[in-house]
């Protein structure tokens, strides 16, 4: 054999042992070397019965695949040549290993290499695939120009090959790369070729007759029937079968030569594709006219593999309830439907996408419908991403994502305004929310937490805008901010300290410099036996004590009724004997109950702020309070913060996307008509480094907190020496 182009590969199989596909496998190769003259190379990779291709060929290898790796490194296809065994017939033959446990030894990626190598040196390759699916197989039946099952006729035999051929089509191989072959047949009796169609689901494209004596004696001998009895009625099928195929040229493209994707539709024709995708075309012209003027001006933009996207979506909806699939998620059937889905889109690619042969092009393009008919379309894969921690989306095709602080360009983007508002109407309507020109703007939330606020035209003037800003999949902890460098672990001993104590905390920052998870982190804290009541505009929260209520604020209805406020959720906290208030932040009138709350015995309450200084936040607060309609003098409500705020932490984002606890200020009371704070711990920013990183340290004023007594009263003891340190900034990303 002389090296050439890649071989068509022929991979046979079955759904259990006993059927016949190595004898089948092994005689069908030797029929296509007779009527083309062609190299063809016989592969076993049947790993339970590794061996048993050659026993029927009566040939003993030179080599074995599991020992050729060891030495995969520096073979070429030329010193491959030289490896392969031959056959008195001129077929090459090339085993997994000289026995089962030699054969496990191999796995999938080692295979295809190898694979890569030896293909080259034939015409057709003939895989015996056994009677597993396993990665090793596939990554020969990847390969493949077809798979050819064979099972027999029997019941338990044909119910196995049913299974079979759905874990195929589940791996996304193309319905029509997948054969049926019916062995040893028997027309007088037994169950006929049509029931067997009829019950796998697809035509049977051989059939084989029982002839038991011919094949035993032809085993026993080490001769194939193909060469050995030439004129049985077996050897004529097994001739027929592979005449036909050469024939309907079935093997004619090797596998992986699929029709171009990517090609422009311009006009409602489709430049490069056959009929079928030219009726797709058609297709999304007429589902960008219904769509409106300005997603036929996006009709130019969508290429081959997105118009296919759209019609197997359009087509999904016409054969799936998809309201009905999307309230049995919510309640929790979320497994069995996907796969319901999952293998209606499978169906529908294998009548649109018939080109598509790629098993990992038909598997991306399954998912990405799937995550538009039933999640979030383009998005799914920066959330599933646990390095993205926000997501832009500033339209239909400007996405931008934040990594390690960074704000970055993501390579995603939305068909048209359409998909981009089904994603947004996807995340608000199972919270009762809605989103339309009465009311453009929401604040929404995920199943996970994550936070979301989408606004859509007339505010937003180019197209829908989505902002998700994700939560980790386990929370933050204490270790891991100081890991980051957020802050020390003196300034977490304090915190820690401070919570346990019940003392009344405020966090304050600017957007998205990182209040949420602190808050969590000292929500934590709190000790497993108290009742704690959460409550946020969007529930982000991830507490982890048994005892937690977390009540959510709700916006009104369409009619302008049932509105609850946070303000309310305060009141009604108050009578939930509650030991702790969270609130997620605090933003309006409900300021004053919260205040009025720590000042009343609900000690230990949390809460978060929009501010850029722990003095801006004392303002902020007393312009809040003014929010309640109350005519109260501005002593009067500097008091009450005197009296019920102790602790107020200043969280920033950095120039370089890290967050700092920059602050640690404790209100001491009132001087005159001046609230006082004293700082207890600062962070000193020195300068950038040069890869802009932002260089500084943390350090403790030296001042002594006034409610060191308190600490002491309830014995809680903090380290010696805590605050008269200073620690540098650990080096790390928030």
């Amino acid at each position: 054999m002389t090296p050439g182009p890649a071989a068509r590969v022929l991979a046979v199989g079955g759904a259990r042992d006993g059927v016949g596909k190595t004898v089948l496998a092994v005689n069908a190769a030797l029929s296509l070397l007779a009527q083309t003259r062609a190299r063809v190379l016989l592969l076993d990779l049947d790993v339970d019965g590794c061996g048993d291709a050659a026993a029927v060929l009566g040939l003993r290898p030179p080599r074995t695949i599991a020992e050729l790796l060891p030495y995969l490194g520096g073979l070429t296809t030329e010193a491959m040549r030289r490896q392969v065994g031959v056959h008195p017939s001129g077929l090459g033959f090339l085993p997994l290993g000289d026995g089962p446990d030699a054969a496990r030894t191999v796995d999938g990626s080692a295979l295809g290499r190898l694979l890569d190598l030896a293909l080259p040196l034939c015409d057709y390759a003939v895989a015996d695939c056994g009677a597993d699916v396993n990665p090793t197989t596939v990554r020969c039946m990847e390969r493949a120009a077809g798979l050819f099952v064979v099972a027999t006729p029997d019941v338990l035999v044909l119910r196995h090959t049913r299974r079979l051929l759905e874990r195929l089509q589940a791996l996304h191989f193309p319905a029509r790369l997948l054969h049926v072959l019916l062995n040893r047949a028997d027309p007088g009796a037994g169950i006929s070729p049509e029931t067997v169609a009829s019950t796998l689901g697809r035509p049977v494209g051989a059939t084989f007759a029982r002839e038991d004596a011919e094949v035993q004696a032809s085993v026993l001998a080490g001769r194939p029937f193909a060469t050995d009895q030439p004129r049985a009625r077996i050897t004529r099928a097994c001739d027929a079968f592979v005449r036909h195929l050469l024939e309907a040229g079935a093997l004619d493209a090797p596998a992986g030569e699929d029709r171009p994707l990517g090609v422009r539709i311009e006009g409602g024709r489709a430049r490069g594709l056959d009929a079928g995708s030219a009726r797709q075309a058609a297709q999304i012209d007429q589902w960008m006219r219904a769509r409106g003027p300005r997603a036929q001006a996006d009709r130019t933009r969508i290429d081959a593999r997105t118009a296919l996207k759209m019609v197997l979506h359009k087509r999904l909806v016409e054969v799936l309830d998809l309201k009905g699939l999307h309230r049995d998620l919510a309640a929790g059937g979320e497994e069995a439907l996907v796969r319901q889905a999952r293998s209606a889109v499978s169906r529908l690619l294998d009548e649109e996408g018939a080109g598509v042969t790629d098993r990992h092009e038909r598997e991306r393009i399954v998912k990405e419908v799937l995550d538009e008919a039933l999640g979030l379309g383009p998005l799914e894969d920066l959330l599933a991403d646990d390095a993205v921690t926000e997501i832009m989306v500033n339209g239909r095709g400007r996405v931008f994502v934040e990594i390690g602080g960074r704000i970055v360009p993501a390579d995603v983007g939305f068909t048209d305004d359409a998909q981009l508002m089904a994603v947004i109407e996807r995340i608000v309507r199972p919270l009762g929310r809605r989103i339309d020109e009465k009311s453009p703007m929401v604040d929404a939330r995920l199943p996970d937490g994550s936070r979301v606020n989408a606004v859509i035209p007339p505010l937003a003037l180019d197209g829908p805008c989505l902002t998700v800003r994700k939560f980790a999949r386990e929370p933050f902890g204490v270790d891991d901010l100081v890991r980051a460098g957020t802050l020390t672990p003196s300034m977490a001993a304090l915190l820690r300290a401070c919570v346990e104590a019940r003392l009344n905390v405020v966090i304050s920052g600017g957007t998205g410099s990182g209040k949420t998870t602190l808050l969590n982190v000292l929500s934590s804290f709190v000790p497993s036996g108290e009742r704690i009541v959460t409550i946020e505009d969007s529930a982000e929260l991830q507490l982890r004590q048994p005892h937690v209520v977390r009540l959510e604020s709700r916006p009104a209805n369409i009619e302008g009724e049932g509105q609850v406020t946070i303000r309310d959720l305060v009141r009604n906290a108050l009578r939930m004997r509650p030991d702790r208030i969270v609130v997620g932040e605090c933003r309006g009138a409900e300021t004053l109950d919260m205040l009025q709350a720590m000042n009343t015995g609900h000690d230990g309450s949390l809460t978060t702020l929009h501010a850029n200084s722990p003095r801006d936040s004392i303002s902020r607060l007393e312009t809040l309070v003014l929010f309640a309609g109350l005519d109260l003098p501005s002593r009067a409500i500097r008091e009450q913060v005197a009296s019920a705020v102790h602790l107020i932490v200043q969280i920033a984002r950095l120039s370089d996307g890290t967050r700092k606890v920059v602050q640690i200020s404790e209100v001491t009371g009132m001087e005159g008509s001046t609230l006082t704070l004293q700082d207890l711990f600062l962070f000193r920013r020195t300068g950038v480094d040069a890869e802009r990183r932002v260089v500084g340290r943390f350090e403790a004023t030296g001042l002594t907190p006034r409610f060191g007594p308190r600490l002491e009263a309830m014995g809680i003891a903090l380290p010696d020496g805590l605050f008269g340190d200073a620690a540098p900034i650990p080096r790390g990303r928030a």
